[in-house]
């Protein structure tokens, strides 16, 4: 728990430790509402960057997180309601993304390049979490974000954490990502490609043939990450290598 502190710490210095300067723009909420017209199970809200609060814009905001709000405009609102399970994964997630859009000279969009996260809650509700930079500042900072939380319970099957990025910039973005998650992850980059192939029902012959490689040397890689993520089934592995955002 010591580490989810301390990744919780490290989301909201990245927001207040940046000198911001004026906006670039004024923010026009009423504007975003009628841009952004929301479903019943839809949320809306707003990231005050250089004061790591949120401000919810949508009625539907603790019915979606499912958490009342002693504190309204607290930041961790968004990981507070995240499964054990996945919540280290958004963590790292949050991080790299931020890291890689705070400053505009990275090129991402304002209400064009979308990041987005699917995770579950502690019960059992699936949760698709998109964001998007909103306004940056005159020294290039983003100001604000918005944000948009889905309740797609019912709707989607759901494994594992997953995320995807979509825009003009989104093979920049997802390249960042990969790289960074390389860092962390105790997976070479071989065991992350056969384990991604295991995830989408490949077997060994046929992993080996995309790969040019034997089966059995496939097997010799199935065996290596089973030992080291310490699971009983390659499958297992994935979906554990998948919810640690490895993957």
């Amino acid at each position: 728990m010591d580490v989810l502190l301390d990744k919780k710490r490290t989301i909201v210095d990245l927001h207040v430790s940046r000198v911001y300067a004026s906006a670039t723009e004024m923010l026009d909420v009423d504007a975003l509402l009628m841009r952004y017209q929301l479903f019943p199970n839809e949320a809306l809200y707003l990231v005050d960057c250089a004061q790591a609060q949120i401000e919810p814009l949508s009625s539907t905001f603790s019915k979606i997180i499912g958490i009342d709000r002693p504190h309204k405009n607290d930041l961790a609102l968004l990981f507070d309601h995240c499964s054990t399970s996945a919540v280290e994964a958004l963590y790292q997630w949050v991080i790299i993304t931020l890291n890689a859009v705070f400053d505009k000279a990275q090129g991402f969009l304002s209400e064009r390049d979308v990041f987005k996260c699917l995770y579950k809650t502690p019960d059992n509700r699936v949760i698709l979490k998109c964001t998007t930079p909103l306004v940056y500042d005159k020294n290039g900072n983003m100001r604000y974000s918005l944000g948009k939380l889905i309740d797609l319970t019912g709707l989607i099957a759901f494994q594992h954490f997953g995320c995807k990025y979509e825009g003009p910039n989104c093979e920049k973005m997802y390249t960042n990502y990969k790289n960074e998650v390389q860092l962390v992850s105790p997976l070479t980059s071989r065991e992350a490609e056969i384990l991604e192939m295991i995830g989408a029902g490949l077997h060994s012959v046929e992993i080996g043939k995309k790969l040019f490689i034997s089966s059995h040397t496939v097997d010799t890689h199935r065996r290596n990450i089973i030992q080291k993520l310490e699971v009983k089934t390659a499958f297992e592995a994935f979906c554990r290598s998948k919810n640690l955002g490895w993957l």
